[in-house]
């Protein structure tokens, strides 16, 4: 990740290898302005705090306020600049046309004019601003490739169905009880792996979106969040045996004690640490 300042002006960006190398962006510009530049990606963000004034071609500016999704599409001329006293605060990330079609298109799935697109670059949708956060964070935080691969699906398909041109034939999600127990399957059998949505899709015989939609009709949770409780459940089993909290982050399968603890605690109440003392007072006992 590499984090640059300028004045009042800070940022930080990375590239998500997992995802196309797709590049991320986190900045606070307080009086940067943006000449004009063009992406041979799409761009996403949320505005946090403050406001961009924004050029797309050569059409009148409009403001991106703050608490809203902005979006534009591939190959736009366009500029920016602050558009309150205190700049504005944004997450952005650049998806690339693949990555987008492979997350929309199906066979029964159409385009509605021909390419991928959006017709207005300001959206209000809470919903999808608080999940764009939280897949934004989720790549910051360098979690599990399942949840990352999953949240960046899950968020385009609805984005676009809402305020782009994808048009689902079919929009209700049905129970693949073959399917589901496939996924099942291989995520208890490779709890510890880098597991990737293209592993349980090859696995079912189905395609990504299918598992993604599938899994999470027939079990009530995505396939990375099933994941995750299943990885603290192991290792609850080795905490109570003894067994170090750095080694058994790494054996069930997590990057680090840090993404250990974090899942740990949210999903128990208590830090790993916590939990192994407890349990070795009960073995004492």
């Amino acid at each position: 990740m590499k984090q640059s300042r300028s004045g009042n002006n800070q940022s930080r960006t990375w590239s998500d290898e997992a995802l196309e190398a797709t590049e991320f962006l986190f900045a606070d510009y307080r009086d940067f302005a943006f000449p004009p530049h063009v992406h041979e990606t799409f761009g996403i963000g949320v505005i946090e705090a403050g406001g961009q004034q924004f050029r797309p071609g050569r059409a009148p500016s409009l403001i991106m306020p703050a608490d809203t999704l902005c979006v534009f599409n591939p190959g736009l001329v366009h500029e920016g600049r602050p558009a309150t006293e205190q700049g504005w605060r944004y997450r952005m990330f650049y998806p690339s046309a693949t990555l987008v079609a492979r997350a929309l298109e199906e066979a029964q799935d159409r385009t509605v004019g021909g390419e991928w697109g959006f017709a207005h670059h300001v959206i209000d949708d809470p919903e999808l601003y608080r999940e764009f956060e939280n897949l934004h964070v989720s790549s910051q935080l360098r979690e599990t490739l399942l949840e990352r691969e999953t949240r960046i699906a899950v968020f385009l398909r609805r984005l676009f169905k809402r305020h782009g041109n994808f048009s689902p034939v079919g929009t209700l999600a049905r129970v693949a009880p073959r399917t589901v127990g496939i996924v099942r399957d291989y995520l208890h059998a490779n709890a510890e792996s880098q597991v990737s949505i293209t592993d349980l899709a090859q696995a079912a015989g189905v395609s990504s979106t299918q598992v993604i939609r599938s899994f999470s009709a027939g079990t009530g949770m995505p396939p990375h969040s099933y994941l995750v409780s299943l990885r603290v459940e192991r290792a609850k089993v080795l905490l109570r045996a003894g067994t170090s909290l750095a080694e058994t982050a790494l054996e069930v399968g997590f990057s680090d004690q840090s993404q250990f603890t974090r899942h740990f605690k949210r999903l128990t109440g208590m830090t790993p640490g916590q939990f192994a003392a407890e349990t070795s007072l009960q073995r004492r006992r």
